[in-house]
């Protein structure tokens, strides 16, 4: 049925008005204003929330970092057991829970060396002078030698991180510098025996090497100065030497 002549001229009326009037596009304009406000301020609360988590991990972080750096102490007993077992030779143990324990890097007071040492299972750690147990850093391609001289030194008492290969034993150097590296000199890899120590006497001056040489009939002199021993060795060759080393001033 057709529309009525007067209810379509006042819908055509409308229309032409509503094209005109500016009323229209001004709404629409405030309205697309407002929506881009409420997106811009929907991103920044987005953007401080990130921050705000962003500052609550690193708090976390932090926090843990320092857990970590502080030690839950042994009791006095406890204490004194672990400086007994440190001052001699032979196998150490947590005194709490009998755990491993780790060594780390040596610090020179005066003439004194101190340490800090961490069990591995409860966590708890002191800080020992003059300690007999030693971090030495094995080097050796052959896992039958490594294996040999690990139950040799960890039998001493010393404890023992080993490397097949010289660039693996340099980026271990750098993360916890031990007090000896036995390194064999002929030892093939990605990095050779003279550069390893000559990398290593560039950083660390006073590092302790003890090179790990065959008998040769000519008897060669080694590519570089440092403490050399002769295969086939005995237990007490090595353990002397490394003894020697970290005497070393």
């Amino acid at each position: 049925m057709e529309q009525p002549s007067a209810q379509r001229r006042r819908s055509e009326r409308r229309r032409l008005f509503d094209r005109r009037s500016p009323i229209p596009r001004r709404a629409s304009s405030e309205r697309e204003k407002l929506r881009e406000s409420l997106a811009a301020a929907a991103r920044r609360d987005a953007a401080e929330r990130r921050r705000v988590a962003e500052r609550r991990r690193a708090l976390t972080r932090r926090q843990a970092a320092r857990r970590r750096d502080t030690p839950t102490p042994f009791s006095l007993q406890q204490l004194e057991t672990l400086r007994q077992q440190f001052a001699r030779p032979g196998p150490v143990s947590c005194p709490s829970c009998d755990g491993d324990l780790a060594l780390g890097a040596v610090r020179r007071e005066g003439g004194d060396t101190m340490r800090r040492v961490t069990c591995v299972g409860c966590g708890k750690a002191a800080v020992l002078t003059n300690t007999y147990p030693a971090r030495v850093l094995v080097i050796e391609e052959k896992e039958v030698v490594r294996d040999a001289l690990r139950t040799l030194l960890a039998g001493a008492g010393h404890e023992v991180v080993e490397a097949a290969d010289a660039g693996v034993g340099l980026t271990a150097y750098r993360e916890v510098p031990p007090d000896v590296v036995l390194i064999d000199l002929a030892a093939p890899g990605r990095m050779e025996a003279a550069d390893f120590i000559r990398h290593l006497r560039q950083e660390f001056p006073d590092a302790r090497v003890i090179g790990m040489a065959w008998q040769s009939p000519d008897r060669t002199v080694d590519p570089l100065p440092v403490t050399t021993i002769r295969m086939p060795f005995t237990a007490a060759d090595v353990l002397g030497t490394v003894d020697e080393a970290r005497a070393q001033t």
